[in-house]
């Protein structure tokens, strides 16, 4: 049994130890939660890229929707017209066919009654003055009169199928241009707007003015290359492109304004 002096040193050593080992646990406990406050942060960090990440995936997945709606608008407008162009043709060709046969059985007509006025010419003795059969000549100059007039309308059919032939090939050139992916030559336009965030610009020309969908352009300022374009999607008047990576021109940026040009040019 320790003596009566040794107890006080015993208890003074045993608080010690508790004192020491409480503030070992605290400072145990505050880097814990340092440490976790730190891996929190970093995780909340992830997390707020991954949100960004996915709201940036979110809008340019509905840009692409949107340009891919346009470019079928597009596709499905150029069908139509050519399928219309395909049979406004075929109509003119059968029109002029069927005039044609209907000139072809005139001339017929016409031949005959003038081989029937010969027949009763050489019938009847020659008179002093030649008579002729009023019917019948009456009959042929109707039938020259109707032939004349359907010579008239077949030709001005055969004007407007060549006019639909001539539409069909030149819509057949854009179809091919289109495939191609080859804007009209000579086309020139202008940036109307640039969105620097999603990297695509709004041209000022459009399928109407020769431009398809794919082409490659190129934009300039004062004879200078700013940057090169694709076409992503057509309208009638204006279309969409993205600038091209890489191509952009050091210190260069696209503005509303520059000149657009078809390489081909």
């Amino acid at each position: 049994m320790p003596s009566s002096s040794l107890l006080p040193r015993i208890v003074l050593g045993l608080a010690i130890l508790l004192t020491f080992a409480a503030g070992a646990k605290s400072y145990l406990n505050k880097a814990a939660l340092s440490t976790a406050r730190e891996e929190a942060k970093t995780a909340q960090a992830k997390v707020n890229a991954i949100e960004a990440q996915s709201k940036k995936a979110i809008a340019t997945a509905k840009e692409a929707s949107e340009k891919l709606k346009i470019a079928e608008q597009s596709k499905a407008a150029a069908e139509a017209k050519s399928a219309t162009v395909g049979a406004d043709v075929e109509k003119a060709k059968k029109e002029a066919e069927t005039i044609q046969a209907q000139v072809t059985a005139k001339d017929a007509e016409i031949a005959s009654l003038k081989q029937k006025l010969t027949e009763a010419a050489s019938a009847t003795p020659a008179p002093a003055t030649p008579v002729e059969d009023p019917a019948l000549a009456k009959a042929l100059e109707d039938a020259k009169a109707q032939a004349a007039e359907k010579e008239q309308l077949l030709k001005t059919v055969q004007i407007k199928a060549e006019e639909a032939d001539k539409k069909a090939a030149t819509l057949e050139a854009e179809n091919i241009r289109r495939q191609q992916g080859l804007a009209r030559p000579g086309l020139e336009g202008k940036v109307l707007a640039v969105n620097p965030n999603w990297s695509f610009v709004v041209l000022s020309i459009g399928d109407r003015q020769g431009v398809v969908n794919g082409a490659s352009l190129i934009v300039k300022r004062g004879g200078n290359l700013v940057a090169k374009l694709r076409v992503t999607s057509v309208e009638p008047s204006t279309s969409i492109a993205d600038i091209q990576v890489g191509s952009t021109a050091k210190g260069a940026t696209v503005q509303p304004g520059d000149v657009v040009i078809f390489p081909g040019s």
